[in-house]
This record gives C-alpha cells, sequence and structure tokens, in this order.
C-alpha cells in the first residue's frame, strides 16, 4: 500500500489492511493478520537504544487506537525505561510491549529482519472458484498478503472466476472465509466485488470519530484515505447473473482481520446470510510505522465499520451457527430453499 512520511523517520501505510505481521506469519505457521505495502531493503542505521524507544513512544501516544486519552504517564514511563536500554534488543522488548498496551492484541512489533522475512513468505495463493452443487458457485477467499501486481492478479481471478461459471441458471453463491487470517483487504474486496448490491462496501472510524469509506467496483477497491488498488477485471460481467442471488458466508475462528473485511463488507445486504463460527476478533485497522533502525509498528489505529457506518463487533457473529464442518451443508441447504423459493 502507498504510504506517508510520518515524523521524518519513518512511514506510516495506509489502512487498507489489516496486520501484516499477522498474515506473514500464516507462511511459518503462526496466527495473525495484516497487509502494507512490499518493504523496501532495510539499511542499518545507527541509533541508539535510548533514542528509538523515544520515537516509538511518540508514535504509540499520537496514533494508538487505545493511547487516544491522556497517554502521557504511559509514553514518560515508556522513555525513562528505554533510557535504561542496554541494547537494541531491550528496547525491542519494551516496544513490543508498549505496542500491545496502544494497539492491543492486532499491534505488534517487528525488527527489520523479520519484517523483511515475513513479507517475504506473506501467502498470495488466488481464490478459488468452482461450481458447486445445487447451481451454485463457491469461491474460496484465500489470504493474501501482499500489494502490487500480486494483489492486482488475485483480485482478478476473484471476478473472472465468478463471470465464467455463473450464468442466468445459478441459483446463489457461496463465499468462504474459513481458515483465512487475513492480509490485504482490498484485493480480497475486489476478488467478490460482483456479489456486492452496492459499491460503498464498509469502512474504518478512528479514535477521533473520523470516518473514511470504502468503494469497491469490480475494477477498483479504494478509499477515502487514498490507497487505490485497481485489477480492471476484463471480463464483461452480467449484472443479471448476480443481482438479488442469495449469498451465504462461511466463517469460523480463523476468519481474521482483513477477512473480517470481507465479512464486514456483506453486513447489511439483504441477500446473505453467514453460517459458522464467531470471527477472530481482529476487526481493525492497522498501520505500519517505520522506525529508524528499519524496524517497524504495526499499530491498530482504527475500527471496521459496515455500509451504514455502524462499528462492527469483535468478534463478528454468524446468522447461524455451526460447526465449521457442518457450515457448508447447512449453507447449502439454506440456498436450496431460497432456490426454491424463487
Amino acid at each position: 500500500m502507498s504510504s506517508v512520511a510520518r515524523g521524518g523517520q519513518g512511514t506510516r501505510s495506509l489502512r487498507a489492511s489489516v496486520s501484516l505481521a499477522v498474515v506473514a506469519a500464516l507462511a511459518v505457521g503462526l496466527s495473525g493478520c495484516s497487509a502494507a505495502p512490499e518493504p523496501t531493503p532495510s539499511l542499518p542505521s545507527p541509533v541508539s537504544p535510548a533514542a528509538l524507544v523515544e520515537e516509538a513512544a511518540h508514535i504509540l501516544e499520537e496514533n494508538g487506537l487505545f493511547s487516544g486519552g491522556d497517554w502521557s504517564f504511559e509514553r514518560d514511563a515508556l522513555i525513562a525505561a528505554g533510557a535504561q536500554a542496554e541494547d537494541l534488543e531491550e528496547a525491542y522488548e519494551l516496544i513490543a510491549a508498549a505496542a500491545g498496551d496502544a494497539g492491543g492484541r492486532h499491534a505488534r512489533f517487528l525488527p527489520a529482519d523479520e519484517r523483511d522475512a515475513l513479507y517475504a513468505e506473506a501467502p498470495s495463493a488466488p481464490p478459488t472458484v468452482k461450481a458447486t452443487d445445487g447451481r451454485t458457485v463457491t469461491i474460496t477467499v484465500s489470504a493474501i498478503g501482499h500489494e502490487g501486481q500480486l494483489a492486482e492478479e488475485y483480485a482478478r481471478a476473484g471476478v473472472d472466476g465468478l463471470a465464467a461459471l455463473a450464468d442466468t441458471e445459478t441459483c446463489g453463491f457461496v463465499v468462504d472465509l474459513r481458515g483465512n487470517w487475513g492480509g490485504s483487504a482490498f484485493p480480497m474486496l475486489g476478488a467478490v466485488s460482483p456479489l456486492f448490491d452496492t459499491n460503498d462496501v464498509a469502512g474504518f472510524v478512528d479514535r477521533d470519530g473520523t470516518h473514511s469509506a470504502i468503494t469497491v467496483t469490480t475494477e477498483s477497491a479504494t478509499s477515502d484515505d487514498g490507497h487505490e488498488l485497481r485489477f480492471d477485471a476484463e471480463v464483461d460481467i452480467d449484472t443479471n447473473v448476480f443481482d438479488g442471488k442469495p449469498i451465504a458466508v462461511l466463517q469460523d475462528f480463523y476468519t481474521a482481520s482483513a477477512a473480517e473485511m470481507v465479512l464486514t463488507a456483506f453486513t447489511g445486504q439483504s441477500n446473505v446470510t453467514t453460517f459458522g463460527e464467531k470471527s477472530n476478533g481482529l476487526a481493525t485497522g492497522v498501520d505500519g510505522f517505520m522506525l529508524a533502525d528499519g524496524s517497524k509498528i504495526l499499530l491498530t489505529t482504527s475500527r471496521y465499520t459496515d455500509r451504514t457506518g455502524a462499528v462492527m463487533p469483535e468478534p463478528i457473529q454468524p446468522d447461524v451457527s455451526a460447526l465449521t464442518g457442518e457450515a457448508p451443508a447447512l449453507a447449502h441447504d439454506w440456498l436450496a430453499g431460497q432456490c426454491a423459493a424463487v
């Protein structure tokens, strides 16, 4: 994602993402959620532990979702502790703990070497689309931790797949978000864009109450705060194939972060019913702040909002509760009933 300079030392990635730390961690078998721009090679920069902690303290105070009140005591305590740190490892431990205080469990601190490794290992497999029982089409929305060309290809794969398999005989659709720990929300939203009944599908609200909206079409996903993903699917979309058709969305505890943004985007759509387990509860936006030594704070700065501007709950509950393995059958039964009623 694009970034803008912050405080002279680092960059702040725009909030279309949801914790890269966690998404990239998918590749190494950990849990988490995020997304942001591809990192530039980190250049070691001489910096004292005290200076690094002080830089981090001000970033956390100014931007953290949970540091919006009077956080001066926490800031001063962190700076004082940093002044006693004997090396960067101690400084990193202090910053990591404080990031959790200011940003909650969706926040994370990444030393430079770990940051680069996680970006390199982030998942990028495209969504899969297939014909399923009862004249339905299922799109499985996979995690993606990249931007740029991989994100564009991901979104196009979803749109092209839906357009290729859906026709006037299609009864309904299944959107499978189970096991999707997150990554970048914009390519995921683009991939399922033919299924939305409106372009203004979701948004964010920061700690000061400032709202920004996300707009999605079958050609792009954009936000008020300046992020844009253009994927320009080359297929013609027959809206009659999609309009008004019932949609079953599958979710589970491993549906997190950017995947919860997809849940959010379907919230309030009249032809949608969700099935499965409660989501992971990371319905928050994360910004990245680079520090002087190339390390990065992934800091929770906003909450997800639905198309009406209402803040999403954490976790997001399904309409129909079911064990994750039972959810597909229940979804297809529901779709069959919807089709029979037409």
